[in-house]
């Protein structure tokens, strides 16, 4: 298939000061589009979880930034993996676009992390129908978005919305 590249599994939230515990996707409309299914992975069914969580990388703080279409202009810091579950699993908060690895060690840390979540046999595709939403707890769960074939006439209206648990 043709067309843009996917969008990298990710957490959302990783290039701001506020916590985001949840993200809702919800497609409102949709017409000529051909491929461009969400895809998901969670933590538990990553293989290499072990791998990179206990990598001397892990806990490391990584500033974090986004382009200026985002309207954001500081900066953060955070770990990859930056706190546990009150069960001991991991939480992640990861996006290989927005990471400003300060040495060769930490990109090469990013790099093969993102190599190993894109190659996981555990990501799958969720069809997601107009009027339908995905609901995700964003530490848990990475999301992405399929390769989708340009057509003319494509229009897509996404809701997206972001959340905190009090």
């Amino acid at each position: 298939m043709s067309g843009p590249p996917p969008l990298e599994l990710h957490n959302d939230g990783t290039y701001v000061d506020e916590r985001t515990d949840f993200v809702l996707m919800m497609k409102l409309a949709e017409e000529n589009m051909l491929g461009g299914d969400s895809r998901l992975l969670h933590l538990d069914d990553w293989q290499e979880l072990e791998r990179f969580y206990h990598h001397p990388l892990a806990k490391q703080a990584i500033p974090w930034g986004a382009p200026p279409s985002k309207n954001v202009t500081c900066k953060v810091e955070h770990s990859v993996f930056f706190e546990e579950d009150c069960q001991g699993r991991p939480h992640m908060l990861y996006i290989d676009q927005f990471a400003e690895p300060q040495n060769l060690a930490q990109g090469l840390y990013l790099h093969q992390l993102g190599e190993s979540l894109e190659n996981d046999p555990y990501v799958f595709n969720v069809q997601v129908p107009v009027g339908s939403m995905l609901v995700v707890q964003n530490h848990c769960w990475l999301h992405g978005r399929d390769k989708f074939i340009e057509s003319p006439g494509l229009r897509r209206e996404l809701l997206r919305q972001r959340g905190h648990f009090c």
